[in-house]
């Protein structure tokens, strides 16, 4: 895959990231409206910790620290578990007390779990960690007449020289065969 493309979904993952934890941030900000001023005031303040705590590894992340990616996944993780969690609490009050704009919400909440996750699937793909694990400076010299290819069955990157590969060659990482069908010249 185009090293251009893949920096294009690196930025698209920290922007909806950002998405995520200002929505994060909406949802706490109602537990002021609870009335219990101690509560209130613990659940924000645990709140602007986790806040502070998930803006660094962000940012960690978009400038693509090492460790970063799997800390922003657990990160991203941790949001669309609490994005389902709140998603069908809503729902069950909607349910109850009949509201219809709570259970739209709560649909809307489950839905954002659920594209939470799957950014996370982007985030541990083979092309995408080994695009990430190369660090924010660093170009990949290819030698003499290699080319990159992915293997087919794990995706992971690598680099070849087409006129030496032969039907018995292996994927380092999966050990699948690289090339899986052979026409006769």
């Amino acid at each position: 895959m185009d090293p251009n493309r893949l920096a294009a979904i690196h930025r698209h993952l920290f922007i909806f990231g950002l998405l995520d934890i200002g929505i994060f941030v909406l949802i706490m900000a109602t537990f002021g409206n609870l009335g219990n001023t101690l509560f209130t005031g613990f659940a924000l303040g645990i709140a602007g910790l986790i806040v502070f705590y998930t803006l660094v590894i962000a940012f960690g992340f978009r400038q693509k620290n090492p460790s970063s990616d799997q800390k922003y996944t657990n990160i991203l993780r941790l949001l669309a578990m609490f994005f389902m969690t709140v998603g069908v609490v809503q729902g069950l009050l909607s349910i109850a007390s009949n509201q219809m704009i709570l259970l739209i919400q709560s649909v809307l909440l489950l839905l954002l779990g659920r594209a939470t996750n799957r950014r996370i699937k982007t985030l541990r793909h083979p092309m995408f960690v080994q695009w990430f694990s190369q660090g924010s400076g660093s170009s990949s010299e290819l030698a003499g007449e290699e080319v990159y290819a992915s293997c087919p069955h794990c995706s992971s990157l690598l680099a070849v020289i087409p006129t030496r590969l032969s039907i018995e060659d292996r994927c380092p990482n999966c050990e699948g065969l690289l090339i899986t069908s052979y026409e006769e010249e």
